[in-house]
């Protein structure tokens, strides 16, 4: 993925969240040079995770399967089993007309996922085991205050406004239909690296390629800064 390619794909990302008044935090738009400056603060950031990141699910193939999506907050999940202290953490994401993220599950996290606002988000789901192996029986999920019973592959479709929780071991994907959407992300702390089990397992990554001057940090970015 180009550098000029995610600089304008996290511009499109800021546009998106003015037009529906969702404020981002003064770091969103710092680049390298701030990161240098505030040392402690940028130490921070790298440690929680926090920024940009824009995903390719499959190389090549953004416009059909891909994200963009800012990180805000991001509480200590090694915390978790002594029960204090940060215990929750927020995204932002835009997810762009017909743009898919693949299904995935965790086995730690509980989420809420809303639409924040722009067109219908649509959320397909299954129950999966601990392997990963798609289960062949009805489930529960919370839209809103309205408990839901579902079955395997139901989709949910969110107004904007709305939300779904999604629990352990509930495989799913999304995307948007109609429009873009601004998406939100509200859930336990969480570890991404360790706790984002795709279905199938997704290709790494591959280095970004520097085109352009970099305007914008992403998480990439952290450990070269």
């Amino acid at each position: 993925m180009r550098r000029s390619f995610i600089d304008r794909r996290i511009d499109a990302m800021l546009e998106l969240c003015e037009r529906h008044r969702f404020k981002l935090p003064p770091f969103a738009q710092w680049g390298a040079a701030q990161y240098r400056a505030r040392p402690a603060a940028a130490e921070r950031i790298r440690e929680a995770g926090l920024g940009w990141n824009v995903v390719e699910f499959k190389p090549g193939a953004y416009a059909g399967e891909g994200l963009s999506l800012f990180t805000i907050r991001m509480g200590d999940w090694r915390g978790l089993a002594a029960g204090g202290g940060r215990l929750y953490a927020e995204k932002v994401m835009m997810a762009e007309d017909g743009q898919r993220t693949p299904h995935h599950f965790h086995i730690v996290k509980t989420e809420d996922i809303l639409n924040r606002g722009g067109a219908r988000f649509v959320v397909e789901l299954f129950k999966v085991d601990s392997t990963g192996r798609r289960l062949d029986e009805r489930f529960q999920a919370l839209k809103d205050c309205e408990m839901l019973d579902l079955a395997p592959g139901a989709r949910v479709a969110l107004e904007p406004g709305e939300s779904l929780t999604l629990e352990p071991y509930v495989a799913h994907a999304f995307w948007a239909e109609g429009g873009a959407v601004l998406a939100g992300e509200i859930s336990l702390a969480n570890d991404d690296a360790s706790d984002n089990y795709f279905l199938p397992p997704l290709e790494s990554f591959g280095p970004i390629e520097e085109d352009a001057p970099m305007r914008y940090v992403t998480v990439r970015d952290h450990g070269r800064l």
